[in-house]
């Protein structure tokens, strides 16, 4: 991604996923309960285990994030770190919590964004993924997710949220910049002379539309954080520490 969506997408990483399987029930004394009784108790068992798969773990306006997403986040995530990382439940944990804060600020700008209306429709979507595919030749991109242990799906949703979290910036934070007379002529000084094309009759002056968007882009990134406490204040975060603890180590003093 280019422009204002690197204010947002330097600070983030691909993170990642594993889902539970029900134990089956085997054991002699389960053959001995009715069948009908035994059917009962197995839905039970299997809806128990999907609910709990989608409790959510952080909440922010209408957006969830369940156990489930979150358990798939955190396998990605920890595809990047030293594969016996469990063994130091201190460095575990503190990647854990690191993800926490990366997706409760990514929950915040979706649900702004979504009350805003703003979305991403399929052909936008679309034409995304095969404007990123043309820098991976042949199946380069294949092994690229694959190295990153990260599943197609997966990464489309993320490449959909993040379209999402730039069209945000950019109307919401961007677009709201205001451009005075004196900013653009101090602006386009200044990159006159990182351009070397001051006083060059034969330099293509910059065009008008370009010289604003970059001008805007400028001042937001100076607004960034405040604008973004903002969208936190409208959008608290509510984490249910419970769920969270259930994927933390326990680590000694």
């Amino acid at each position: 991604m280019n422009g204002i969506g690197n204010i947002w997408y330097g600070i983030k990483d691909v993170n990642g996923f594993s889902r539970g399987f029900l134990n089956t029930l085997s054991f002699g004394v389960i053959l001995l309960i009715a069948a009908g009784l035994a059917i009962v108790l197995g839905s039970g068992c299997t809806d128990q285990k999907k609910i709990e798969q989608k409790v959510s773990i952080i909440k922010a306006g209408n957006v969830e994030i369940s156990r489930a997403d979150f358990a798939l986040e955190l396998e990605v995530k920890q595809a990047n770190y030293p594969y016996d990382i469990k063994d130091n439940p201190r460095e575990y944990n503190a990647m854990v919590l690191d993800l926490v804060s990366d997706l409760s600020d990514e929950a915040v700008l979706l649900a702004a964004a979504s009350a805003k209306g703003i979305d991403v429709c399929a052909k936008e979507l679309e034409a995304a993924v095969d404007d990123f595919k043309k820098d991976y030749p042949e199946d380069s991109f294949d092994r690229m997710l694959l190295e990153r242990a990260i599943s197609y799906p997966v990464w489309k949703k993320r490449l959909k949220k993040d379209m999402v979290i730039q069209k945000l910036i950019m109307q919401d934070l961007v677009a709201s910049q205001n451009i005075h007379p004196e900013d653009m002529i101090a602006f386009y000084d200044r990159f006159a002379e990182q351009t070397e094309v001051q006083n060059n009759d034969n330099s293509k002056m910059m065009d008008e539309e370009d010289l604003v968007l970059r001008l805007r882009m400028e001042k937001s990134q100076e607004v960034f954080g405040e604008w973004l406490q903002g969208i936190q204040d409208s959008y608290p975060v509510h984490i249910d520490r419970q769920v969270l603890g259930s994927f933390l180590i326990n680590a000694e003093n």
